[in-house]
């Protein structure tokens, strides 16, 4: 019997970098969902529950990756899924780094190497056993 692929959300406030995250990761063989932060869609994410989220995100006042971050963490659906948080905002993500991990967050900082990040979602997949 074949392995079901595992499903990737992946979240970003920008139509492009969806169609970029899409076609690496499924070049990769996994299933892909994008979503835009604007929409914040959690009855999707509840039709179809993710295996693994990445969230692109943003240190700003209106950034949708840390908003999305605070609802999949609080919904019971996604509260348990890896996630893996892509940004350049590496001081606030060493003063969160404790508290990212209880999360079960990774982070992976821009910019990024694409094996990096393949190598991130592969562990993080593989812990969510």
């Amino acid at each position: 019997m074949p392995t079901p692929q595992r499903h990737i959300l992946a979240g970003n406030n920008s139509d492009e970098v969806l169609k970029i995250f899409r076609i690496l990761l499924e070049e990769e063989g996994y299933r892909v969902a994008t979503q835009l932060y604007m929409l914040k869609d959690m009855d999707a994410i509840h039709a179809d529950p993710p295996d693994l989220i990445i969230l692109d995100y943003m240190w700003a006042e209106e950034d949708g990756g840390w908003s999305m971050l605070q609802m999949l963490r609080m919904d019971r659906t996604t509260a348990k899924t890896p996630i893996v948080l892509c940004t350049g905002a590496k001081r606030e993500i060493e003063e969160l780094g404790d508290r990212l991990t209880e999360q079960n967050v990774r982070v992976v900082l821009k910019p990024f190497d694409i094996d990096e990040l393949l190598g991130v979602i592969t562990t993080a997949l593989g812990t969510a056993g």
